[in-house]
């Protein structure tokens, strides 16, 4: 599929970053300013207009181009800083950009989204299921939780997911680093964690503490990546713990390592009761 763009009033430096990011497209990319553009923006599959903090007509000249009856069907989106980024979105109406894209452009981000605009599909990056890294932590969870809670937990599946974003609301995560480098976290909602830290203190439902709950979710997550610390020594996924950190309120975000997907252990206790394992971990280059 061959993609027209166009680059509308851009500086030079802007104008070769944007471009070197619409190459992996194959992309037909013009750059002219806006009366140029103007004249003929039903050729393109997509327009990014550059508005400069300084420029006091940028407003102007882009409903300039809105209007023009060449302009009907065609995405536009708006390239500005963060302090412009406030500009645009308070002297235009909501939904008149497709999209702002704030600078310094950041390639996975703007990637992303171009993606998206000119109608391609973005796939995850291949990832094989490394069961020497992912086994010893699923080993590590199903025993903690029989040990500290008496609970029998299951491993229900093993996903890619390519940010560090929980579906649960409190999390207890750690960094790793060493030989292999990365976080893992243990996520739970609010209701299974209390069930769970009730049968770990052995008090009623309502006994247990806010503290208590963190406390109790921070051990977990140090005892299952402790297990599976000693399980991966002397390997190319061996790592060194750093404290762990509990964190409330969802959704929320336990890690990231740029550019590597994180895997997700599923699992289950009883019927209705589902956590998670997250687990990003990756080598360093010898």
């Amino acid at each position: 599929m061959s993609v027209s763009v166009a680059l509308i009033d851009f500086p030079r430096l802007q104008e070769q970053i944007a471009a070197r990011l619409l190459a992996e497209y194959n992309a037909d990319v013009h750059c002219v300013n806006h009366i140029e553009a103007a004249a003929r923006l039903d050729t393109y599959n997509l327009a990014l207009y550059f508005w400069p903090d300084s420029a006091t007509d940028a407003a102007e000249r882009w409903q300039q181009l809105r209007s023009h009856n060449s302009a009907a069907g065609v995405r536009m989106v708006i390239v500005t800083s963060e302090s412009g980024k406030g500009v645009v979105e308070r002297v235009l109406p909501a939904g008149m950009a497709a999209d702002i894209l704030v600078t310094p452009l950041q390639p996975h981000v703007v990637s992303r989204k171009l993606a998206a605009l000119l109608g391609f599909r973005k796939d995850p990056p291949a990832t094989r299921l490394d069961v020497q890294y992912i086994n010893p932590f699923i080993e590590a969870t199903t025993e903690t939780f029989r040990q500290m809670a008496g609970m029998d937990c299951v491993r229900t599946g093993v996903s890619v997911r390519l940010d560090g974003s929980t579906k649960g609301f409190i999390s207890g995560t750690m960094g790793l680093s060493g030989p292999a480098e990365g976080f893992v976290a243990l996520t739970f909602e609010d209701s299974l964690a209390r069930k769970i830290v009730c049968r770990m203190l052995q008090v009623q439902p309502g006994e247990e503490t806010e503290d208590d709950i963190r406390d109790a979710v921070g051990e977990l997550m140090n005892m299952i990546a402790g297990r599976a610390k000693a399980e991966l020594v002397n390997t190319d996924h061996s790592f060194q713990l750093s404290l762990p950190t509990t964190i409330v309120g969802g959704p929320h975000t336990v890690g990231k390592v740029r550019g590597v997907p994180v895997m997700v252990i599923s699992f289950a206790i009883a019927e209705s009761d589902r956590f998670e394992i997250m687990v990003c971990l990756i080598p360093r280059r010898k």
